[in-house]
């Protein structure tokens, strides 16, 4: 008897559960599609053509590979509270994959430039300084989590002056941090 009361609970118990709404991933899962450490590493890098030359000399071979002239950047979807600069959880998760990108042996012999973006609701003035305290507020958040050294960082604001979709002045997508690699 006590078999079958424990294999009938077992059976409820296994159906109950395949009707149970299935676990919710957190809701900034969807913002890291494309911004993972990986993702910022191979955006960020460098890239060389493959032109190897060779120099051959008294001395032996020497070979260098030359660098492309494209600055590698990458438009970062940060998600900022409206109208401010603080942070969300979402923009955290994905700073917390730059951070660990930038101290990547990849990356770490390199300078960024970090430029906010908003859209066009609002002033120009107040776009300007928004778009200057988002960029700043990144690179604080670089400097304080992840202890990258500031002067491998500037941070700069644009406003509305560089809209990613200029035909939707409002569209969220204009909201936006731009990191750029700037060199050694």
């Amino acid at each position: 008897m006590t078999r079958k009361c424990l294999l009938i609970a077992g059976v409820a118990l296994l159906l109950g559960a395949s009707t149970a709404a299935p676990i919710a991933l957190p809701a900034y899962a969807d913002d890291l599609q494309g911004q993972t450490k990986q993702d910022f590493i191979d955006a960020l890098a460098p890239k060389t053509r493959g032109l190897t030359l060779s120099n051959q000399g008294t001395q032996g071979t020497q070979e260098t590979t030359q660098q492309t002239s494209a600055t590698p950047q990458k438009d970062m979807r940060i998600q900022f509270e409206f109208g401010s600069a603080k942070l969300t959880d979402s923009a955290r998760a994905v700073l917390n994959e730059l951070g660990a990108a930038l101290q990547s042996d990849q990356l770490a012999a390199y300078q960024f430039s970090l430029v906010g973006h908003t859209d066009a609701v609002g002033s120009d003035a107040a776009n300007l300084k928004l778009s200057q305290a988002r960029a700043a507020s990144v690179k604080d958040y670089l400097i304080g989590q992840f202890h990258i050294d500031p002067a491998r960082l500037e941070s700069s604001g644009v406003g509305e002056s560089d809209l990613a979709d200029p035909s939707n002045p409002s569209n969220g997508v204009n909201r936006r941090v731009v990191i750029t690699n700037i060199g050694s």
